[in-house]
């Protein structure tokens, strides 16, 4: 993420706040206008406009619960494609009782790193549903049928689905950062001038002055908290 924040504190905060200063701004903006022709309704709209664009982003919650079931069900399929494998194995080694150099081929040796990522998992189904071809027929004299060669890219598909899932939610979540941080920056960005005129036009009322001012970064802001979603989730699964 390229994007550094102009303003402190989290998102959230930066936005609930900005939404009370805009209503004032309103409430006053023909003070504002009186004091520089600067300000026009047009930059009192393009305020607003920024603020509602930079609200209406979805925040990196909604995006972390997403991810979180997808993550899920790419966990769920791995473990279910390593519980159909486990069953394969049993037929393949009465097809070819104590020949491992055969059982290699079907993956015995390769499938312990496998089980662990769901793109090794892909790959391993892949090369599996080759080498059951292969051996079409003894399989089938095993009891396989045209189901049970069929579910090995059935498995094997579903589980890219939900890694599809999963990497696509990382990215928008990574890209709705992006545009929010930008939204907001541009907001701070016109806020601050806006402030600039109502320290000299208030500056003989504290008590109305105090409010033209950015809130400051609280002690409890941690640096995840005010980088949000920058912080990359790695992809589970997906890593190794």
């Amino acid at each position: 993420m390229g994007q550094s924040r102009s303003y402190s504190g989290t998102d959230a905060n930066f936005i609930i706040d900005s939404g009370q200063k805009i209503n004032l701004i309103k409430e006053k903006h023909d003070d504002f206008m009186a004091f520089s022709p600067h300000f026009t309704s047009e930059t009192l709209a393009e305020l607003d406009s920024l603020y509602t664009k930079a609200s209406n982003i979805p925040s990196d919650h909604t995006y972390i619960d997403i991810q979180a079931k997808a993550t899920e069900n790419v966990n769920k399929e791995l473990a279910a494609s390593g519980k159909f494998f486990q069953r394969c194995k049993f037929d393949i080694e009465m097809a070819f009782p104590n020949d491992k150099k055969v059982w290699n081929q079907f993956g015995f040796n390769d499938y312990e790193e496998a089980r662990r990522s769901g793109k090794l998992m892909y790959l391993f189904l892949t090369d599996f549903d080759m080498i059951a071809n292969k051996y079409k027929a003894e399989l089938s004299a095993n009891g396989w049928t045209e189901e049970t060669f069929s579910a090995i890219l059935a498995h094997r598909d579903k589980l890219k689905g939900f890694m599809d899932e999963q990497s696509d939610c990382i990215l928008k979540r990574n890209r709705a950062t992006e545009e929010r941080t930008i939204a907001l920056n541009a907001l701070y960005e016109k806020l601050a001038i806006y402030f600039k005129a109502a320290r000299i036009m208030y500056e003989d009322d504290p008590d109305l002055l105090k409010w033209f001012k950015f809130p400051a970064a609280t002690p409890k802001a941690t640096k995840e908290e005010e980088e949000g979603s920058e912080v990359n989730e790695e992809i589970i699964n997906e890593t190794e």
